[in-house]
């Protein structure tokens, strides 16, 4: 394509000089042919006419030195012109022929030139094909009057064409070299021109593809200021403007897919026909599905939902935004406030529609135990608030008269009122956690003590329950960087869950660290915990044995201010139990040695 125009612009002027060259050569060439001829034979006319004239007076040829003379100055003119001359009297018969042959004894009326000089009286001229001669031959006859009216001979002059073919030739190939030389210059000249008309706008080509492949600091570099330099200038002023809006628009670019990289709403662009157009990171992460293989797929090929994709059919429709929640299956359950804005063009016309995707799940369920604690804490309140109150109305009814009912009523209500400020104390003391009001106290602690001193408080009342505690403990000190109060308070709420759940056997607590934590697992051979209520274990009021948890006095708290205390230390919290075996809790806590703290 690059060099087709340099290529077009050779041909087009080869063409042109070939074709002015050719009409100017044929056209000279006929001139010089014509010219040249016409002088031949104007020249052969002269000749003839002349000799014509010397004849005229000895044409009645009487005596011999007459017929002699004429037979000479005849032979002489045919040789001095390199022709035929030949004397024909009226009745076509030859009087006198400088070569003999057999036309010399034929009648020579016959001939045109001839029957032209005798019968009309004028100069004949015809060039025909004869036997003596390779050419053509031209003919000219003149007609002889003497005393009369009527020719009485005429006198023939024949010149062969070969020397005049000869010459023609000659300068048909002096002309011909010569328009070939100029055809060779023009077309070195039309190189050059061509070059000069091509070079600037291959430059041109070349840098315009470039600029469309995306080098938009590619410049046209030409001198002048004819078309093409007006041309360059445009061409540079579109890169330099392209080059500008490009960058602008990389930038906006690249600040909307940042924004919609990092955005935790799910936005999801449609076209007019329903195709997907544009998905961001937090679409994929909702319905499972990663972006190449969402875009221009039909959205309801997206969340697979038929409320959803209904959602986004009639926003396209009705051209008018669509708010509504709904519920999304795959990969997880959860819950998506859908808001549909539909794109609206200057002229008025529906071209598709913004669809963003909220993951209000997390609101919901938190909604959820909201509700579900606020019930809680008030079940876990009206029982032993009840309990106060039906008893002591009992002893304001007459049995504060019975000592010993009385001591007994007193005392439930003492038990009651001490379980509801155990209550009273979790709840403050979880609200202060979660609310993130609680200092911890970091000090070096060493995990074995901390599970000596804790232990040994605990096993005088898992002996009177025929429980034993036993500990694992390392060889080496554990140090951890920590809160002592926070950590143990950790190990008595897993201890006497663990005594609480055990009918029978043993606790064992044991120590032990990896690379970067500190260990401390409590292991009892109790009940265990169902697969279904390991998710919900770490829950506020949430009890496996309720009937149990009651009658041990918990308030069903523990895990949950376990769970917060670990999470504040930067640890984890696993557990892995089996019903009817036991269960196993096992707390990980960031490991701070002695040495790293220097």
């Amino acid at each position: 394509m690059i060099r087709g125009i340099r290529k077009r612009i050779v041909l087009t002027y080869l063409v042109l000089i070939l074709l002015a060259l050719s009409i100017f050569g044929v056209y000279m060439l006929s001139f010089i042919e014509r010219l040249y001829m016409d002088n031949f034979n104007e020249h052969l006319r002269e000749e003839t006419t002349l000799l014509a004239e010397w004849i005229t007076p000895r044409i009645e040829m009487k005596t011999r030195a007459e017929q002699k003379e004429v037979y000479e100055l005849t032979r002489h003119t045919a040789l001095t012109i390199g022709g035929r001359v030949t004397i024909i009297a009226a009745d076509g018969h030859v009087l006198v022929d400088t070569m003999s042959d057999a036309e010399t004894v034929s009648n020579q009326l016959d001939d045109p030139e001839v029957a032209t000089a005798l019968y009309d009286g004028v100069v004949g001229n015809d060039i025909r094909k004869t036997d003596y001669a390779t050419y053509n031959v031209q003919h000219f006859a003149v007609p002889v009057f003497h005393g009369g009216g009527k020719p009485v001979a005429a006198v023939r002059l024949a010149v062969e064409l070969e020397d005049a073919n000869l010459t023609l030739k000659s300068l048909w190939g002096k002309i011909g070299l010569s328009l070939l030389i100029v055809a060779v210059v023009a077309s070195l000249f039309g190189l050059r021109l061509a070059h000069g008309i091509a070079a600037p706008i291959e430059a041109i080509t070349r840098s315009t593809r470039k600029i469309a492949e995306g080098a938009f600091d590619e410049r046209v570099v030409q001198r002048g200021r004819d078309e093409l330099g007006v041309m360059t200038d445009s061409i540079n002023a579109m890169a330099a403007r392209i080059s500008e809006q490009f960058e602008d628009l990389n930038q906006q670019t690249g600040k909307l897919e940042g924004i919609l990289k990092h955005l935790v709403s799910g936005v999801l662009v449609v076209d007019r026909s329903g195709r997907i157009t544009l998905v961001n990171p937090a679409v994929e992460r909702m319905v499972g599905v990663r972006a190449e293989l969402l875009l221009e797929k039909w959205h309801w090929e997206a969340g697979r939902h038929f409320g959803l994709s209904s959602l986004i059919d009639e926003a396209i429709l009705v051209g008018k935004g669509r708010k509504k929640e709904v519920t999304l299956h795959k990969p997880v359950e959860r819950t998506v406030e859908v808001n549909i804005t539909p794109i609206v063009t200057q002229q008025d016309r529906i071209a598709g529609a913004v669809v963003l995707l909220h993951d209000v799940s997390e609101f919901r369920r938190l909604e959820q135990m909201r509700s579900e604690f606020v019930a809680n804490v008030s079940h876990e309140l009206r029982t032993p608030i009840t309990a106060v109150k039906g008893f002591s109305e009992t002893l304001l009814d007459g049995a504060l008269d019975d000592p010993e009912i009385a001591r007994q009523f007193l005392q439930i209500i003492y038990d009651e009122s001490e379980r509801l400020r155990r209550l009273v104390n979790d709840l403050l003391e979880l609200s202060k956690i979660e609310s993130g009001h609680t200092v911890f106290r970091y000090d070096t602690i060493e995990m074995k003590q901390l599970v000596g001193r804790t232990v040994k408080k605990y096993k005088h009342q898992a002996e009177t329950t025929g429980l034993s505690i036993v500990t694992e403990l390392p060889d080496h000190d554990i140090f951890l960087q920590a809160d002592e109060d926070r950590v143990s308070q950790v190990l008595i709420n897993l201890l006497g869950n663990a005594i609480a759940y055990t009918p029978e056997g043993e606790v064992v607590v044991s120590v032990y660290e990896t690379e970067e934590h500190g260990v401390l697992e409590v292991r009892d051979t109790g009940i265990g915990i169902p697969p279904e209520d390991l998710p919900r274990l770490f829950e506020r009021f949430y009890r496996v044995d309720k009937a149990r948890a009651r009658r041990s006095g918990g308030t069903g708290l523990g895990l949950a201010i376990v769970k917060h205390i670990i999470e504040g230390h930067g640890g984890r919290v696993e557990v892995e139990s089996e019903v009817g075996t036991g269960s196993t809790f096992r707390i990980f806590l960031p490991k701070f040695v002695r040495e790293q703290e220097n």
